[in-house]
């Protein structure tokens, strides 16, 4: 390997370790993220339980 190859193998190898600590977004694709007494996220809240 170059020299240039191993700091910079070092570096993303420390970027991917700092990222895999931060949270995920928010589901924006949920109807229960806009409201949680909507019909529409009843209906996904009883299929989700009845997934199972």
């Amino acid at each position: 390997m170059s020299r240039v190859a191993k700091p910079l193998i070092v570096v993303f190898l420390l970027a991917l370790a700092g990222c895999s600590g931060m949270p995920r977004p928010p589901n924006t694709q949920s109807p229960c993220y806009a409201s949680e007494a909507s019909y529409e996220c009843q209906i996904e809240r009883y299929k989700n339980v009845n997934a199972d």
